[in-house]
């Protein structure tokens, strides 16, 4: 495990500067004003909010903006570099801290709510993840993830076939979307599908996983809401612990 998170530290810190430029034109738009009434309708006002997995502070200076007491995670140091600097930009306040979200540092029943933003398809134990979260939550507490089916198409004929169809009409996948446009250090995506080879999560139909882990954990009004066709690809989840 040990040297596959590291590899996984590695991408994350070469991608940090263009990731964040990314994560912080997609809060200013409409995905920013779509998170801001999930957590509005979702969460108590100025309760507190683990970050499970920052990267660059999308999730963390959204809601440090509205007023959320905010404590962020990553494993990668280049990441919080960048989280830093977008909260100091805003003068923005938040608890910073590098730590594996499969392996959280904090006590039991810490938390009044933990959100996450594609982290757990990244992670070799997101079981183990999941277990963390319903730890560090307080009981009636929230779970707000969104994650994606990302390289599902490796080990499943179905997305295989979409993920061909998709090429067909829009060329590589990659070439697509704000993270490429912002890719100023040059990093080759490819890198992270040779470790998404090696992650079991590429390996199981979500978010059926996920809904039954939760209910494993004893979380109840698990919510889900799946985006993509014909096959779910990203999903979001709200959950509350028993």
């Amino acid at each position: 495990m040990a040297e596959l998170l590291k590899d996984i530290q590695t991408y994350w810190d070469m991608r940090a500067g263009g990731f964040s430029d990314a994560s912080m034109e997609e809060r200013k738009t409409e995905p920013g004003k779509h998170w801001e009434n999930i957590f509005r309708n979702s969460l108590e006002e100025g309760c507190t909010v683990l970050d499970d997995g920052c990267g660059a502070g999308f999730f963390t200076t959204l809601l440090a903006s509205m007023g959320y007491q905010v404590t962020a995670v990553d494993y990668s140091p280049k990441m919080l570099e960048e989280v830093r600097k977008n909260l100091d930009a805003e003068n923005l306040k938040a608890d910073l801290k590098q730590m594996d979200v499969q392996n959280l540092e904090f006590p039991d029943n810490s938390f009044d709510a933990v959100v996450s933003r594609n982290v757990f398809w990244n992670l070799e134990h997101a079981d183990k993840a999941y277990e963390e979260v319903s730890r560090v939550l307080k009981k009636g507490g929230i779970l707000i993830l969104e994650d994606g089916n990302y390289y599902r198409h490796y080990f499943s004929e179905k997305y295989e076939k979409m993920y061909q169809e998709f090429q067909k009409l829009y060329g590589d996948e990659e070439d697509q979307g704000c993270h490429a446009r912002h890719n100023k250090e040059n990093v080759d995506f490819h890198i992270m599908e040779e470790i998404a080879k090696k992650l079991p999560m590429s390996q199981v139909d979500r978010p059926a996983w996920d809904f039954g882990k939760l209910v494993d954990l004893g979380f109840r009004k698990i919510q889900v809401e799946v985006s993509g066709s014909p096959l779910p690809m990203s999903f979001c989840i709200v959950a509350q612990k028993g």
